[in-house]
C-alpha cells in the first residue's frame, strides 16, 4: 500500500492523501484565526504544532452570503457535491502536487478565487488544483478574508494601526499566502522562485493591485489576470483612506454607533450580509492608487496573461440594458487597459474566450458568460458532471491548461505543440488568441466603453 505524502513545513509536518498521482494536502493554516481581537487586524503567524497534522479536509470558507441556486453564476461557480462549511477562522489554503519530495524544483501557481470580494473560496471544485498538478505544477488555493470582514475601512482602525492603515484585509491575507508559499514551497516539491500569481474576477483584479503594491512583488514573477482589473475600473480609481473612512462609519452606524470594539463584537454573520466592499488605498500594502502606479510604469515588471470572455455583461445587464455595453465598461475594457498600460513593462498576452459552456437544462443562455472559461482553463470539466459536455470542450479544455501550464512554467504561453501567441501591441488593435470551437489568432479590437 502506498505511504500517505507528507511535508515538513515551518509550522510543523503534515500528512496529505493521493488523488491519483497526485499528493494534496487540505487545510492548512497560514495565519491566526482572524477573530476576537484579531478582527480587522493585519493576518499573524500561524501557530506551530508538535507532531504531524493531518490535513486531509478542506478548512471552512470565509463567511458568506450565497447567490441564488438557480443562477447561471450558481451553477458554474457553486454547485459543489460538498457541504458548504463557513467559518471567521477562515485562513486556509490547499496544495496539489505531482512530487512531494523538496529536490522536486516545480514551478507554482497561486490560484486566487473570484466572486465580487463577497463569494467564494479556493476550495470549490471549479477551483481544483489535481489537473494542473498533473502537468507538472505545484498548485495553491487559498481563501481570504470577504466582504465588511476582509474590507472594511475606519478611522478607529487607522487610529489602531502602526502605520495608521486600515482596509484590505482581504488583500494582506493573499499576501500571508504568497509569504507562506515563499517559504514553504520547496516542502511540497516546490520552487519558491518559480511562483505565478493567478486568478479570475475580483480574484484577477487582486493581481493587479498586487502587481502594484511593493510589499508583494518578492513573492511571484507572472501574473494571470482573467475578466477583471485592477485599472480602468468604471467605478473609478481606489477610494482613498479619507473616502473609506466615510463609508466605514456609515456602514458602522448601521449597528448603532461608529465604536469599533462594540462592532467586533457583532456576529460576523450580521456582519457580512450588508454592505458591499473591496479595495482601497490602504496605506500598508496599497500606498498609492493602483491606476498611478501603472500609468507610469512602476508596477511589478512580470510577464502578464489577460483577457476576457465574449458576453461578460449579460450576467449583470439590467431590464433594458445593453450587455456587450456592460460587458465593456465592467471587464473587457478595464482588462485592455491592464494589458495597455504593462507592454511596455514586461511582456503581455491578451486571450479572449469564446466557446458557449453547455450549461443544463432549464438555466437562461447567457452565451459566453462571465466565468464560464474557468472549467476550461484548469481542465476541470469532471467537476460538473452532468454538464453536456462534448469532445470539443474536452480538446478545449486540455489545450487551455496545456496552455497556461506552460505560461506557469517558462512566463511564456507558447512552445512546442501549442498555438503561437504573440504579444500584446495595443493601443487600438492587437494580435490575441481566441480559444473558442476552434482555436485561432485573431486581432481584437479596444472594447468600445460607453
Amino acid at each position: 500500500m502506498r505511504a500517505a505524502p507528507r511535508a515538513r513545513t515551518a509550522p510543523g509536518r503534515l500528512v496529505g492523501e493521493w488523488d491519483g498521482p497526485v499528493a494534496v494536502f487540505r487545510g492548512i493554516p497560514f495565519a491566526a484565526p482572524p477573530v476576537g481581537d484579531l478582527r480587522w487586524r493585519p493576518p499573524r503567524p500561524a501557530a506551530s504544532w508538535d507532531g504531524e497534522l493531518r490535513a486531509d479536509t478542506f478548512g471552512p470558507a470565509p463567511l458568506q452570503p450565497q447567490p441564488p441556486t438557480d443562477s447561471v453564476m450558481y451553477h458554474t461557480n457553486f454547485a459543489d457535491r460538498r457541504a458548504l462549511v463557513m467559518s471567521e477562522d477562515c485562513l486556509y489554503l490547499n496544495v496539489w502536487t505531482p512530487d512531494p519530495a523538496p529536490p522536486a524544483a516545480l514551478p507554482v501557481m497561486v490560484w486566487v478565487h473570484g466572486g465580487g470580494n463577497r463569494y467564494g473560496h479556493g476550495s470549490q471544485e471549479i477551483h481544483d488544483g489535481r489537473a494542473m498538478a498533473g502537468r507538472g505544477l505545484v498548485v495553491v488555493t487559498l481563501n481570504h478574508r470577504l466582504g465588511a470582514l476582509g474590507f472594511l475601512a475606519h478611522p478607529e482602525l487607522a487610529a489602531e494601526d502602526d502605520l495608521g492603515a486600515s482596509g484590505n484585509y482581504g488583500l494582506l491575507d493573499i499576501v500571508a499566502a504568497l509569504t507562506w508559499v515563499r517559504e514553504n514551497a520547496a516542502a511540497f516539491g516546490g520552487d519558491p522562485d518559480r511562483v505565478t500569481l493567478a486568478g479570475n474576477s475580483a480574484g484577477a483584479a487582486h493581481i493587479c493591485h498586487l502587481m502594484a503594491a511593493r510589499a508583494a512583488r518578492p513573492y511571484f514573477r507572472a501574473a494571470i489576470g482573467q475578466s477583471a482589473s485592477g485599472v480602468g475600473r468604471v467605478e473609478g480609481p481606489l477610494p482613498s483612506q479619507a473616502e473609506a473612512h466615510r463609508t466605514g462609519l456609515a456602514y458602522a452606524d448601521g449597528f448603532g454607533g461608529p465604536d469599533i470594539g462594540a462592532l467586533r463584537r457583532v456576529s460576523g454573520v450580521e456582519l457580512i450580509v450588508r454592505g458591499h466592499f473591496g479595495p482601497v488605498v490602504d496605506g500598508r500594502v496599497l500606498t498609492e492608487p493602483t491606476d498611478d502606479v501603472f500609468t507610469e510604469g512602476r508596477q511589478h515588471a512580470v510577464p502578464l496573461l489577460v483577457g476576457t470572455n465574449r458576453d461578460e455583461g449579460t450576467v449583470y445587464a439590467r431590464p433594458g440594458e445593453d450587455p456587450a455595453a456592460v460587458g465593456a465598461a465592467r471587464f473587457a475594457g478595464p482588462v485592455w487597459h491592464w494589458a495597455r498600460t504593462h507592454r511596455a513593462t514586461a511582456p503581455t498576452w491578451m486571450y479572449r474566450f469564446d466557446r458557449r459552456p453547455p450549461l443544463p437544462p432549464g438555466l437562461p443562455d447567457l452565451g459566453v458568460h462571465h466565468t464560464a472559461e474557468l472549467p476550461y482553463v484548469l481542465d476541470n470539466l469532471d467537476r460538473r458532471p452532468t454538464w453536456r459536455w462534448q469532445d470539443t470542450d474536452r480538446h478545449l479544455a486540455a489545450l487551455m491548461a496545456d496552455t497556461w501550464a506552460r505560461f506557469v512554467t517558462s512566463a511564456d504561453p507558447g512552445g512546442t505543440g501549442l498555438p503561437p501567441w504573440p504579444r500584446f501591441t495595443g493601443p487600438d488593435t492587437t494580435p490575441a488568441l481566441v480559444f473558442g470551437d476552434t482555436v485561432r489568432q485573431d486581432v481584437l479590437r479596444r472594447p468600445a466603453r460607453p
